[in-house]
Protein backbone atom coordinates (compact mmCIF):
# COMPACT_ATOMS: atom_id res chain seq x y z
CA UNK A 1 0.00 0.00 0.00
CA UNK A 2 2.76 2.42 0.95
CA UNK A 3 4.60 1.51 -2.26
CA UNK A 4 1.50 2.21 -4.41
CA UNK A 5 1.00 5.59 -2.78
CA UNK A 6 4.63 6.53 -3.37
CA UNK A 7 4.43 5.43 -6.97
CA UNK A 8 1.24 7.47 -7.49
CA UNK A 9 2.79 10.55 -5.88
CA UNK A 10 5.90 10.16 -8.04
CA UNK A 11 3.80 9.93 -11.21
CA UNK A 12 1.75 12.94 -10.09
CA UNK A 13 4.95 14.90 -9.44
CA UNK A 14 6.30 14.02 -12.92
CA UNK A 15 2.99 15.05 -14.51
CA UNK A 16 3.01 18.37 -12.67
CA UNK A 17 6.63 18.98 -13.72
CA UNK A 18 5.73 18.18 -17.32
CA UNK A 19 2.78 20.60 -17.20
CA UNK A 20 4.96 23.26 -15.58
CA UNK A 21 7.56 22.89 -18.36
CA UNK A 22 4.81 23.14 -20.98
CA UNK A 23 3.42 26.30 -19.37
CA UNK A 24 6.90 27.86 -19.40
CA UNK A 25 7.31 27.01 -23.10
CA UNK A 26 3.92 28.54 -23.92
CA UNK A 27 4.79 31.67 -21.93
CA UNK A 28 8.07 32.04 -23.84
CA UNK A 29 6.23 31.58 -27.13
CA UNK A 30 3.66 34.20 -26.11
CA UNK A 31 6.43 36.67 -25.20
CA UNK A 32 8.13 36.09 -28.56
CA UNK A 33 4.87 36.74 -30.40
CA UNK A 34 4.26 39.93 -28.39
CA UNK A 35 7.80 41.08 -29.14
CA UNK A 36 7.35 40.48 -32.88
CA UNK A 37 4.03 42.33 -32.88
CA UNK A 38 5.66 45.29 -31.11
CA UNK A 39 8.47 45.31 -33.68
CA UNK A 40 5.97 45.33 -36.54
CA UNK A 41 4.00 48.17 -34.91
CA UNK A 42 7.17 50.22 -34.45
CA UNK A 43 8.43 49.84 -38.03
CA UNK A 44 8.50 53.17 -39.83
CA UNK A 45 6.18 53.62 -42.78
CA UNK A 46 6.51 55.92 -45.74
CA UNK A 47 3.90 58.54 -46.43
CA UNK A 48 4.29 60.21 -49.83
CA UNK A 49 2.60 63.55 -50.09
CA UNK A 50 1.28 64.98 -53.33
CA UNK A 51 4.07 65.70 -55.83
CA UNK A 52 3.66 68.60 -58.20
CA UNK A 53 5.93 69.21 -61.16
CA UNK A 54 6.51 72.69 -62.51
CA UNK A 55 7.85 72.20 -66.02
CA UNK A 56 8.33 75.88 -66.73
CA UNK A 57 11.02 75.96 -64.01
CA UNK A 58 13.06 73.11 -65.49
CA UNK A 59 16.13 73.71 -67.58
CA UNK A 60 17.52 70.77 -69.54
CA UNK A 61 21.20 71.01 -70.39
CA UNK A 62 21.98 67.36 -71.10
CA UNK A 63 19.71 64.59 -72.35
CA UNK A 64 20.85 61.41 -70.68
CA UNK A 65 19.27 58.84 -68.39
CA UNK A 66 15.65 57.72 -68.64
CA UNK A 67 13.33 60.30 -70.14
CA UNK A 68 9.90 58.89 -69.13
CA UNK A 69 8.10 60.97 -71.71
CA UNK A 70 4.60 60.10 -70.61
CA UNK A 71 3.46 56.98 -72.40
CA UNK A 72 2.45 55.24 -69.20
CA UNK A 73 0.13 57.42 -67.09
CA UNK A 74 -1.76 54.42 -65.77
CA UNK A 75 -0.05 51.33 -64.46
CA UNK A 76 -1.98 48.28 -65.74
CA UNK A 77 -0.45 46.19 -62.95
CA UNK A 78 -2.71 48.03 -60.51
CA UNK A 79 -5.86 46.94 -62.31
CA UNK A 80 -7.45 44.08 -60.42
CA UNK A 81 -7.86 40.78 -62.24
CA UNK A 82 -11.55 39.85 -62.25
CA UNK A 83 -12.93 36.46 -63.21
CA UNK A 84 -15.63 37.12 -65.76
CA UNK A 85 -18.72 34.94 -65.50
CA UNK A 86 -20.82 34.74 -68.63
CA UNK A 87 -23.85 32.46 -68.99
CA UNK A 88 -22.60 30.33 -66.11
CA UNK A 89 -19.20 29.76 -67.73
CA UNK A 90 -15.85 31.14 -66.59
CA UNK A 91 -14.36 32.87 -69.64
CA UNK A 92 -11.30 34.30 -67.90
CA UNK A 93 -8.98 31.56 -69.24
CA UNK A 94 -10.07 32.11 -72.84
CA UNK A 95 -9.71 35.87 -72.45
CA UNK A 96 -6.23 35.49 -70.98
CA UNK A 97 -5.07 33.48 -73.99
CA UNK A 98 -6.57 36.00 -76.41
CA UNK A 99 -4.96 38.87 -74.49
CA UNK A 100 -1.54 37.20 -74.60
CA UNK A 101 -1.84 36.61 -78.36
CA UNK A 102 -2.96 40.20 -78.87
CA UNK A 103 -0.12 41.57 -76.72
CA UNK A 104 2.48 39.58 -78.65
CA UNK A 105 1.13 40.60 -82.07
CA UNK A 106 0.74 44.27 -81.14
CA UNK A 107 4.16 44.37 -79.48
CA UNK A 108 5.86 42.99 -82.60
CA UNK A 109 4.14 45.51 -84.87
CA UNK A 110 4.77 48.49 -82.59
CA UNK A 111 8.44 47.57 -82.23
CA UNK A 112 8.65 47.42 -86.03
CA UNK A 113 6.93 50.82 -86.14
CA UNK A 114 9.49 52.21 -83.67
CA UNK A 115 12.33 50.83 -85.77
CA UNK A 116 11.09 52.22 -89.08
CA UNK A 117 8.73 55.19 -88.63
CA UNK A 118 9.49 56.75 -85.26
CA UNK A 119 12.54 58.75 -86.39
CA UNK A 120 10.45 60.51 -89.04
CA UNK A 121 7.81 61.35 -86.38
CA UNK A 122 10.52 62.91 -84.21
CA UNK A 123 11.94 64.86 -87.15
CA UNK A 124 8.45 66.12 -88.03
CA UNK A 125 7.91 67.25 -84.43
CA UNK A 126 11.35 68.92 -84.46
CA UNK A 127 10.29 71.01 -87.45
CA UNK A 128 6.97 71.84 -85.83
CA UNK A 129 8.65 73.07 -82.63
CA UNK A 130 11.69 74.58 -84.38
CA UNK A 131 14.19 72.24 -82.69
CA UNK A 132 17.18 70.21 -83.80
CA UNK A 133 18.06 67.00 -81.95
CA UNK A 134 20.99 64.78 -82.82
CA UNK A 135 20.67 61.07 -83.67
CA UNK A 136 21.78 59.71 -80.26
CA UNK A 137 19.03 61.73 -78.56
CA UNK A 138 16.46 60.54 -81.10
CA UNK A 139 17.49 56.93 -80.41
CA UNK A 140 17.30 57.63 -76.67
CA UNK A 141 13.72 58.89 -77.03
CA UNK A 142 12.76 55.82 -79.07
CA UNK A 143 14.35 53.42 -76.56
CA UNK A 144 12.55 55.15 -73.69
CA UNK A 145 9.25 54.69 -75.54
CA UNK A 146 10.13 51.06 -76.27
CA UNK A 147 10.57 50.36 -72.53
CA UNK A 148 7.02 51.55 -71.86
CA UNK A 149 5.28 50.16 -74.92
CA UNK A 150 4.21 46.72 -73.64
CA UNK A 151 2.53 48.16 -70.56
CA UNK A 152 0.73 50.71 -72.77
CA UNK A 153 -0.50 47.96 -75.11
CA UNK A 154 -1.58 45.95 -72.05
CA UNK A 155 -3.51 49.00 -70.81
CA UNK A 156 -5.57 49.11 -74.00
CA UNK A 157 -6.04 45.33 -74.10
CA UNK A 158 -7.33 45.36 -70.50
CA UNK A 159 -9.72 48.14 -71.40
CA UNK A 160 -11.86 45.99 -73.66
CA UNK A 161 -13.56 42.63 -73.22
CA UNK A 162 -12.46 39.82 -75.51
CA UNK A 163 -14.29 36.68 -76.52
CA UNK A 164 -13.31 33.91 -78.88
CA UNK A 165 -15.88 35.31 -81.34
CA UNK A 166 -14.08 38.66 -81.61
CA UNK A 167 -11.81 39.30 -84.56
CA UNK A 168 -8.27 39.58 -83.19
CA UNK A 169 -7.27 41.42 -86.35
CA UNK A 170 -9.88 44.15 -85.74
CA UNK A 171 -8.93 44.45 -82.06
CA UNK A 172 -5.24 44.58 -82.99
CA UNK A 173 -5.83 47.37 -85.51
CA UNK A 174 -7.80 49.41 -82.93
CA UNK A 175 -5.03 49.02 -80.35
CA UNK A 176 -2.25 49.78 -82.84
CA UNK A 177 -4.00 53.03 -83.84
CA UNK A 178 -4.32 54.07 -80.18
CA UNK A 179 -0.74 53.18 -79.26
CA UNK A 180 0.75 54.88 -82.35
CA UNK A 181 -1.27 57.97 -81.52
CA UNK A 182 0.09 57.84 -77.94
CA UNK A 183 3.64 57.56 -79.30
CA UNK A 184 3.10 60.59 -81.53
CA UNK A 185 1.46 62.59 -78.73
CA UNK A 186 4.23 61.76 -76.27
CA UNK A 187 6.93 62.81 -78.75
CA UNK A 188 5.09 66.08 -79.42
CA UNK A 189 4.56 66.72 -75.72
CA UNK A 190 8.20 66.01 -74.89
CA UNK A 191 9.63 68.17 -77.65
CA UNK A 192 7.14 70.96 -77.00
CA UNK A 193 8.39 71.20 -73.41
CA UNK A 194 12.06 70.93 -74.33
CA UNK A 195 13.81 74.29 -73.80
CA UNK A 196 14.90 75.97 -77.01
CA UNK A 197 18.44 77.30 -77.30
CA UNK A 198 18.54 81.03 -76.72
Amino acid sequence: MYYDTMKYLQQLHQYIQHQDNRIQQLNELLENIRSEIDQIKNQPFTNIEKIEYKFDQLKVEHLDGTLNIGLNPTNPEQIDNFDVQQKGMNVNGVQQQLREQLLQQCSEEINQFLNTDCVSLIELAEKQYDLRIDDPHRRHIIEDIRKQIDSRIQYYINGQPLTEHDSLLDKKQEILIQVKKDVENSINHFLNHLPKDS
